[in-house]
């Protein structure tokens, strides 16, 4: 048996150059609504909220993945977050607006994002 009936991972990645990522579009406030809706719905000991890296789907975020359905949500906002934690978390019903409906088209993005990242960590560094 799992300790939570849900675990939601909320991308709070920040990158230097704020590049798409989910940190620079209001991720660290969706991960405080979740984590104050869920205290004022009493759902502690059934939802778990934790903020995490890089999802790999930078430039739609903010970004979170509810496990253990593996629902991927992207572009949510802090006005999203009761509408997922009610319809999906409470009811069972992906909010379909918001997730990634499609797992070829989220494995490519991820394998794009993946690349990128790749590539910026090899090429050398500008000179000061």
């Amino acid at each position: 048996m799992l300790p939570f009936r849900h675990h939601v991972f909320v991308c709070t990645n920040r990158k230097p150059d704020d590049d798409g990522c989910c940190a620079a579009r209001g991720s660290e406030a969706v991960l405080e609504k979740f984590r104050a809706e869920v205290r004022a719905r009493k759902l502690q000991e059934e939802i778990h909220v934790t903020p995490c890296g890089s999802l790999g789907t930078c430039g739609h975020g903010p970004n979170l993945v509810v496990h253990p359905d593996g629902t991927w949500y992207s572009g949510v906002t802090v006005e999203d977050v009761p509408e997922i934690i009610e319809q999906h978390l409470v009811r069972g019903k992906v909010v379909e607006r918001l997730a990634w409906l499609d797992m070829d088209e989220l494995r490519k993005t991820i394998a794009e994002n993946r690349a990128k990242a790749q590539a910026r960590k090899a090429s050398p560094e500008a000179p000061s």
